[in-house]
């Protein structure tokens, strides 16, 4: 039926207008395209689009004709959902819109769906609601339908007229777009918002610096000087603030609002570093740290005389990193500067500054966020704290966006240390929502906007009202002001070719695959035809037996089909938390139950020489509490909930990826260590044919999510004569280097093998020309990064990737999801509120259906 066959339906308005506790109604538009599954098997194919009445966050049921049922499988909307209909002050209507049946399910299978929430409320809660839905990363869309007769239309995601009486009737606005029926409002890229900075002139070249800069990174060296020396009034429109002749009283103009004071702004040092990942931006900031040599900063005003600081100055730069880069700093430092030009020092582990340490001009001290998160208290800290109880010449913070969460631990500790400079340096600056972006101005204390509400007021306010190009022109003077970001464009990179080869399985292989995936499919029908048994042990199950399919895919026969059989009880949870943690982490980031902070594996912030005991908890409903939120509600003294009547099972996990990661599977004894040969699969063997090919000149690089997979690669080149080294999460922190350096240097050595949780951060790996990705990934954002270590700012050669998948097997289902740009994780991931058998079985239902 189309829109206007539905307005068709619809008579006229009646003479009065409904009311919601004696107030006029208004229709505030529709949260669409809402993710589903219908579960009762359709009698007719009638039925592609129905009206459905909400029983709760996450059930629905048809309101006449068959008694169909269904469910609401992205569980950000069946949060949404749950809260407004709790809300008695709203109407919700709602439409079913059937999919197309996923290949090869039976009839009586479950069916994919959309369903449209229209929402209808009193004019005092259209900004509430708008806000809100924002707050959830939802904007509201045009209806397709008008549910209510005289109903205005009032939409807080849409321009709409400030008086309400001038609001069209809804129904009259459907029908008018019946002739033309408009998209919804597409905003645009925030990140290509961003200034380019294409026209800055280019520094000189420090004395100390012994590697001759590129042109980007001189230009990128101008920047980060002219904003060390603060504002810069009178520049014409080149800065935040301007100075206004208006009179005998200077006047201080803000050209992001357009807004005059008389007070002089406070003072303002830093900035934000946002190219894109490959383009040397740590050797810009280490160029940076280098021009504070021989500068006499007492009498050449670097002394931080405008300020009410009263810590001890520390001329040196605070540099604050994952703890997977602290080797990968101090080797670009040893590279990149003259031998004795800059005295390094680690605040991490064993090796700490004390307060009475002697930090000179040009000093550099690297730490962790880990570090200054366990040393930070609230309270106040004493002056001779060695960190915190300074005033440093700068603070510089590696991977920015790791401080984006206001409430998170390390973001406080990071905003708390004080410095003259503030520099945040990501390639990523807003990764969801303008919140991000934010949260970087506030630690670099650009004022005013170091104020998130006044960030909030000036700009995203804007962005929510709907004027997205007033949003846009003010958040580009602000770029223009503090942001230094360019693409991979502004330099010339060597061509990168992406190849997929498909392998085909032996007879043998497809024989044993289809009886592992036809076993998969029986348990999770059984498991959805059975709903008592649906909880978080049973998603654990279910995922397992998926992780299986994928297994086997790179290691065929050898892989041994064991029982999987998981019991929700708290002696099952404590074994399988950590593991189930792990696979979660690589798919997505998981969102603490308490403050919402991600936390994602490929992060890595902590390692093996500074982990402690695991604080961070998992429930076997899936939910997780963070270290922070932890430690925070033990101070309390409060519970640790995970938010279900009856309490379930729990287990503390770590959030390092140095622990000993157990394979997902039990997959039998150590094929390398052991006299069994195993038959090498299908895939390795295609793998290990083309590194044949290879010219012995050229160096590669494998990934893999698992260790296991490595074992198998590591022994076929072992009977092909091919040299490696291998780099995962089993090898110590001080040995990661030399294993790097021996890749890189040796001749004979022409493999790496690598995790991808350990080469999708922070490695430079351009020795190597060529690529494979033994296996599609959950996440192929992860894969992306690993890929960024090679084809980067100092490859020479061009490049070539290589992605291997089985043919016909579940990898092909990854790669469709991929190639439609949506993550598995947004299907499989969730943050499991509401109840736990809904929950897990809309999981369950969407990995039947890839099946």
């Amino acid at each position: 039926m189309t829109v206007c066959e539905q307005h068709d339906q619809v008579s006229a308005p009646d003479e009065a207008e409904p009311l919601i506790n004696g107030e006029p109604i208004f229709a505030f538009g529709a949260l669409a395209n809402i993710s589903a599954t219908i579960e009762t098997p359709m009698q007719t194919s009638d039925y592609q689009q129905f009206k459905v009445a909400l029983r709760s966050g996450t059930a629905f049921s048809a309101v006449e004709g068959q008694e169909i049922y269904g469910r609401v499988t992205d569980s950000k909307y069946s949060r949404m959902i749950e809260a407004l209909l709790n809300d008695a002050e709203l109407q919700l209507h709602t439409s079913c819109y059937l999919e197309q049946q996923p290949r090869g399910m039976r009839k009586t299978a479950i069916q994919a769906c959309k369903i449209e929430v229209c929402i209808y409320g009193p004019l005092d809660m259209c900004e509430e609601v708008g806000s809100w839905a924002e707050e959830h990363e939802a904007y509201l869309q045009d209806p397709k339908q008008c549910h209510v007769r005289w109903a205005r239309y009032c939409n807080p995601h849409r321009l709409s007229a400030t008086d309400p009486s001038e609001c069209p009737w809804l129904f009259d606005f459907l029908l008018s777009s019946c002739a033309v029926r408009t998209e919804p409002h597409e905003r645009p890229d925030l990140l290509d918002v961003l200034s380019t900075r294409q026209n800055l002139e280019e520094a000189t070249q420090p004395a100390a610096v012994k590697t001759e800069l590129k042109r980007h990174q001189k230009q990128a060296l101008t920047f980060v000087l002219q904003r060390e020396r603060g504002w810069n009034f009178r520049s014409g429109g080149q800065d935040i603030w301007d100075i206004v002749n208006s009179g005998p009283v200077p006047v201080f103009l803000n050209r992001v609002a357009n807004a005059a004071q008389e007070a002089e702004p406070e003072q303002f040092r830093g900035g934000i570093i946002a190219d894109t990942m490959g383009l040397g931006k740590t050797l810009t900031m280490i160029a940076l740290v280098t021009t504070d040599l021989g500068k006499d900063m007492i009498h050449a005003g670097y002394c931080p005389e405008d300020t009410d600081s009263t810590k001890p100055f520390a001329p040196a730069t605070l540099i604050v990193v994952l703890p997977s880069l602290l080797s990968t700093w101090e080797e670009q430092i040893a590279l990149h500067l003259e031998t004795g030009s800059v005295n390094v020092h680690r605040h991490h582990g064993k090796s700490r500054i004390s307060e009475s340490s002697v930090l000179r001009q040009g000093d550099i001290v690297l730490t962790t966020y880990y570090t200054i998160s366990a040393e930070w208290t609230p309270d106040d800290i004493s002056s001779t704290h060695p960190v915190f109880g300074r005033y440093w010449r700068r603070i510089i913070v590696d991977e920015a966006h790791y401080i984006k969460n206001s409430s998170a631990r390390m973001t406080k500790a990071a905003r708390s240390i004080e410095a003259m400079s503030r520099w945040a340096v990501t390639a990523t600056p807003i990764q969801n929502r303008l919140g991000d972006l934010a949260a970087l101005v506030q630690f670099i204390r650009a004022h005013p906007y170091d104020d998130p509400r006044r960030f909030d007021r000036d700009i995203s306010q804007l962005w929510k009202d709907g004027d997205s190009d007033e949003a846009v022109a003010r958040l580009k003077q602000l770029s223009a002001c503090l942001i230094l970001r360019r693409s991979k464009g502004t330099i010339d990179l060597p061509s990168r070719t992406d190849l997929q080869y498909p392998v085909d399985f032996t007879n043998g292989e497809r024989d044993e695959y289809e009886r592992l995936r036809l076993r998969t499919i029986n348990k999770l029908d059984d498991l959805l035809n059975d709903r008592h048994e649906l909880g978080g042990m049973t998603y654990v199950n279910a995922l397992q037996r998926i992780e299986a399919l994928r297994l086997f895919c790179n290691l065929g026969l050898h892989y041994q089909n064991r029982t999987i059989t998981v019991q929700q009880s708290s002696d099952e949870w404590q074994r399988h938390a950590q593991t189930t943690f792990y696979r979660q982490c690589e798919m997505a980031a998981i969102v603490c139950l308490q403050c919402s902070a991600p936390t994602n594996l490929a992060d890595n912030l902590l390692d093996d020489q500074t982990r402690r005991a695991p604080q961070a908890i998992f429930f076997s409903c899936l939910r997780f509490i963070c270290t922070d939120c932890v430690d925070e509600l033990k101070r309390s003294r409060q519970a640790l909930p995970c938010g279900h009547s009856v309490s379930c099972p729990v287990a503390r996990v770590t959030t390092s990826t140095a622990t000993d990661e157990e394979e997902y599977i039990d997959t039998g004894a150590d094929m390398v260590t052991t006299d069994y040969t195993p038959q090498i699969s299908s895939k390795v063997k295609t793998l290990v044919a083309d590194l044949q090919t290879v010219s012995p000149t050229e160096k590669c690089i494998v990934f893999s999510t698992w260790r296991l997979s490595l074992d198998m690669i590591e022994l076929a080149l072992r009977q092909g004569s091919i040299n490696s080294v291998r780099f995962d999460g089993k090898v110590p922190q001080k040995d990661r280097q030399s294993i790097i350096d021996r890749f890189q240097t040796d001749p004979n050595v022409r493999v790496m093998l690598l995790t991808l949780s350990c080469g999708a951060v922070g490695l430079t790996l351009t020795a190597a020309s060529r690529a494979y990705l033994l296996e599609p990934h959950w996440n192929p954002t992860l894969e992306e990064q690993a890929l960024a270590r090679i084809h980067r700012l100092g490859q020479d050669k061009p490049v070539t990737t290589v992605r291997l998948y089985m043919r016909n097997s579940f990898e092909e289902e990854v790669m469709k999801l991929q190639e439609s740009k949506k993550e598995l994780a947004s299907i499989l991931l969730s943050q499991h509120d509401g109840d736990q058998a809904d929950t897990s079985l809309g999981v369950l239902e969407r990995l039947r259906s890839l099946l």
